[in-house]
């Protein structure tokens, strides 16, 4: 009986280490996210570990289910040979739970989201990855990585000096009693014995979307997502499909376009050449006439003043890829994914430099880093551009100035040049890079080690280089029959920081400047991502190819959505609606407006049915 009561001692002590594993997990959570920490409450800081045990307790117990299972043949069995088993079992595990904890803290300041599978989407993409994480980044990612493995190794031979099975012999007896606590492990795993299992619900309690990722277990967020990862399956279905589309197709009907304002004074039998330059990771919150911070972009603010300005242009999520598949390809954010990184599936849609190749415009691509990130070269090559410039077009010295490539003041510079002797009319895209982490621009303005000065230096930097660009095409030949258009791939989390669900994270700059405007407006008509190129070609006065979700932005119902990995958001006139796909919810829910939801829940059906199907 003894025997026994140490095997138990022995599995309670394994329990313990893994539960205080996860709470120094959250402490370490909550140091390098010192800037959001600060802001919480105390109590808020004491009830991410009360509300967080019930998961952590979970994880905890589904590590503890195989080493359980394996001693209750510890009567049978010798115990050398078994405890190696569970010995490099632990290891394995412990370096997952390092490894995943590490990305945890480098990714959340970008993400805004606890780690999840939907990281390695791009996993597999050396360059950008590489690229978003610096030296240092990685340098103290792998410290991290390496100083939780020694801790661990060494607190493991501590506890358990011989191996978690005792050598003491056990009874036949003691193999009924073993399994029966293997059979209760299943209690605490699905998280108690109420009829709803443990979700990211049963550990939220605030209205701060901070505090309850803090409390969740890291770990288990991650194999929670990789048992949802069904890219090929939808994760909205609401209705029946007959009835997702009956709704979608009923709404679209209905909404008429109204009366669209001119945006453009073209000469008659002339076509005017297009500049779309496309920033990395602005918001509207780094511009101060669209409500942002004074001093940051300065450039871009003046321009404001005498250009046709959209005050309420949201992108369509917080990804480069889902944004430029919307800029280029009018088409939404998936909730995990994009069809950017499915070429066969992006291969169906008609990216906008076709629309300008059918007129006989010159067309042209320029980013200064590797193309191949994310499949931007595949889906660059799809729209038959004329000229596409990368890093490789630069003296390699300019590209080792930057960890994600060349500055871009040096590809604004190229552009510039090219325009000498470019053929009209041209449609040429610029992709800046220089505002995507690590931030390591040559530019000193803003002043601050910390993450959200290195990011807004980024953007003094590139809006600095945008702005001599302006200048120059300003006093060329070319500005007067010119449309210039300015916008953004995804907003930024930064400077605030304000939430991923936060609508000011997604609400970015969409500016029409050049010679061709009409007048310097703003328009305040709520607008998104994907109804970009159908807009701008409408204002050309061209037909469309047929589109079941992009449209003009001058429509009877103005609405936008954006998605991110845990649900998505929903904008129009009466305000915006989040949809936690969790919960299955919509919050806030106003009374009396059941219907008013139909169509965006419709909306996300016949969305993720039409990206399966394609």
């Amino acid at each position: 009986m003894r025997s026994i009561l140490k095997q138990i001692i022995f599995t309670a002590k394994y329990f313990t280490f893994w539960l205080s594993y996860f709470w120094l997990a959250k402490v370490a959570f909550l140091l390098f996210n010192y800037s959001q920490s600060s802001k919480l409450p105390v109590s808020d800081l004491f009830n991410i570990f009360k509300h967080g045990l019930i998961m952590d307790v979970s994880t905890s117990c589904y590590i503890l289910l195989l080493p359980s299972l394996i001693a209750a043949f510890a009567p049978f069995i010798k115990p050398k040979p078994t405890n190696r088993i569970i010995q490099i079992y632990t290891i394995v595990i412990a370096c997952i739970a390092s490894f995943l904890l590490a990305l945890d803290l480098k990714l959340y300041p970008h993400w805004g989201t606890r780690v999840n599978v939907s990281a390695f989407n791009y996993i597999g993409d050396w360059v950008a990855l590489t690229a978003s994480i610096s030296f240092i980044d990685t340098f103290s990612a792998l410290l991290i990585i390496g100083a939780l493995m020694a801790a661990f190794l060494y607190l493991y031979k501590k506890i358990f000096p011989f191996g978690f099975i005792i050598s003491d012999k056990i009874g036949w007896y003691f193999m009924p009693l073993q399994l029966v606590f293997v059979a209760f492990l299943i209690i605490p795993i699905r998280g108690g014995v109420e009829t709803s299992t443990l979700n990211l619900s049963s550990v939220a309690f605030s209205p701060n979307q901070y505090a309850n990722q803090a409390a969740c277990n890291y770990l288990w967020n991650f194999a929670k997502s990789v048992e949802k990862e069904k890219k090929l399956s939808n994760p909205c279905t609401y209705f029946s499909n007959e009835e997702s589309v009956a709704h979608f197709d009923e709404f679209m009907s209905s909404d008429t376009t109204t009366c669209t304002p001119r945006l453009l004074r073209t000469n008659t039998g002339t076509h005017p050449n297009v500049i779309l330059v496309i920033l990395e990771s602005f918001s509207n919150k780094v511009i101060a006439s669209l409500g942002g911070l004074h001093d940051i972009a300065p450039n871009i603010d003046s321009l404001c003043n005498t250009s046709t300005v959209f005050t309420s242009f949201y992108c369509t999520g917080n990804r480069s890829d889902r944004g430029m598949s919307a800029i280029m390809g009018g088409y939404p954010s998936l909730l995990s994914t994009s069809i950017m990184v499915y070429p066969d599936k992006s291969s169906s849609l008609t990216l906008l430099p076709e629309y300008f190749n059918r007129k006989n415009y010159t067309t042209s691509f320029y980013y200064g880093g590797d193309i191949n990130f994310y499949n931007l070269k595949a889906f660059i090559l799809q729209s038959k551009c004329n000229k596409i410039i990368t890093k490789d077009d630069f003296p390699s010295k300019l590209s080792k100035l930057s960890k994600w490539g060349v500055p871009d003041g040096y590809v604004f510079e190229k552009a510039l040049d090219d325009l000498k002797t470019e053929k009209e009319p041209f449609m040429k895209t610029i992709y800046t890079l220089s505002s995507h982490a690590p931030y390591d621009v040559p530019y000193s303005k803003i002043k601050g080690d910390s993450f959200e000065m290195q990011y807004l230096n980024s953007v003094a930097y590139t809006d600095s280089c945008l702005g001599l660009f302006i200048n120059k095409l300003k006093e060329s030949a070319l500005w007067n029959n010119t449309l210039l258009i300015i916008t953004s791939d995804h907003g930024h989390l930064e400077p605030g920081s304000t939430s991923i669900t936060d609508k000011a994270t997604y609400r970015i700059p969409l500016i029409w400047s050049g010679g061709v405007i009409d007048s310097a407006r703003h328009i305040n008509t709520i607008a998104q991502q994907i109804d970009f190129s159908t807009t701008l070609l409408h204002q050309l006065g061209w037909e469309t190819d047929q589109s079941r979700f992009s449209r003009d932005f001058f429509k009877a119902h103005p609405y936008a959505f954006f998605m991110y990995d845990a649900g998505w958001s929903y904008i129009d006139n009466d305000g915006c609606f989040i949809f936690d796909q969790e919960s299955k919810v919509f919050d806030p829910n106003p009374e009396g407006k059941f219907d008013h939801f139909v169509f965006p829940q419709a909306y996300m059906q016949v969305l993720h049915n039409d990206f399966i199907g394609r």
